[in-house]
């Protein structure tokens, strides 16, 4: 009899326990562009019951509780907790751990360019890629300025940048062209392969350079090469400047480079001091941006 009793009484708080159980349903989406976010992990916090959301994101689970608090979790993503508070279909908005936007991608820039010492006009653009599916954004600029007679300061540049990108880090690879033709003093060539080591906010500069240089005077063209360092910072709103200091060390000379460049909006702004031997400028740029988008073509 007893165990008839004690049969019975299993049976019954079984069937309570099942009967008690609610069964929830929803989606897990990303909250940056309500796309699916599939195989991530729910559980009833608490509790040991749990399940995994399908390749299109979609998940149910049986929870004691209707107002249990779910548990949302997946590698590289935020884990959430979710209250239910009765509801039994949910849309549940998730972020990744880390999120960068490239917004200097899909850009084309153009400057109007004043030197306040040698070369009085001139100007700058610059264009830079969509960021491409194998990683990166590839950016091209050339600099031009002139006193409409012998001085001239061109600058080149080829970038592939955010080549390697995390959370806290990125790295940029540079090759760099500087000419310098000075009053009849002297004619160089600069060229350089960098590397920028992105800390958040920080970036360190390291590269090698190569210097040809003529003077005017003298017979032949020296060849000289060297190393480059530098260092870089990103100030705060609303501007966003950028603060970057470079030098060069030759065999017997120096090569410093340095600039400011911001903007807000459309509007951007550029101040530069290059200077090497006896050739110094500073340089003022004004200049807008012009977004664009490539569509594709579909057959």
């Amino acid at each position: 009899m007893i165990k008839r009793l004690t049969f019975m009484l299993s049976l019954l708080v079984s069937s309570l326990t099942a009967w008690s159980q609610v069964i929830i349903t929803g989606k897990v989406i990303s909250k940056i562009d309500e796309t699916p976010i599939p195989l991530v992990t729910i559980v009833e916090k608490g509790k040991s019951n749990g399940t995994t959301a399908d390749i299109d994101g979609n998940f149910s689970i049986k929870v004691a509780d209707p107002n249990a608090t779910l548990v949302f979790s997946f590698i590289g993503m935020v884990t959430k907790e979710y209250r239910l508070k009765g509801q039994r279909h949910i849309i549940v908005e998730t972020k990744w751990g880390c999120h960068k936007d490239f917004f200097d991608s899909n850009e084309i820039k153009v400057y109007a360019n004043s030197g306040l010492i040698n070369t009085p006009l001139g100007g700058q653009v610059e264009v830079a890629t969509p960021y491409l599916l194998f990683g990166g954004v590839i950016k091209g600029s050339y600099s031009y300025q002139t006193n409409l007679d012998h001085n001239e300061l061109q600058n080149g540049q080829i970038e592939f940048s955010h080549f390697i990108s995390t959370c806290d880090f990125d790295m940029d690879f540079k090759w760099n062209y500087r000419q310098v033709n000075f009053d009849n003093n002297f004619d160089s060539k600069a060229y350089s392969f960098e590397t920028d080591y992105n800390f958040r906010n920080v970036k360190l500069i390291a590269g090698y350079t190569q210097l040809s240089f003529d003077r005017i005077e003298a017979v032949g063209t020296k060849a000289l090469s060297g190393v480059l360092i530098g260092f870089g910072a990103t100030l705060g709103q609303p501007l966003h400047p950028t603060v970057i200091g470079k030098v060069a060390w030759y065999k017997d000379k120096l090569e410093y480079q340095a600039s400011v460049q911001g903007g807000y909006k459309r509007l951007l702004f550029f101040t530069k001091f290059y200077k090497l031997n006896s050739f110094n400028e500073l340089s003022l740029g004004i200049g807008t941006t012009i977004g664009y988008r490539i569509k594709r073509r579909e057959k």
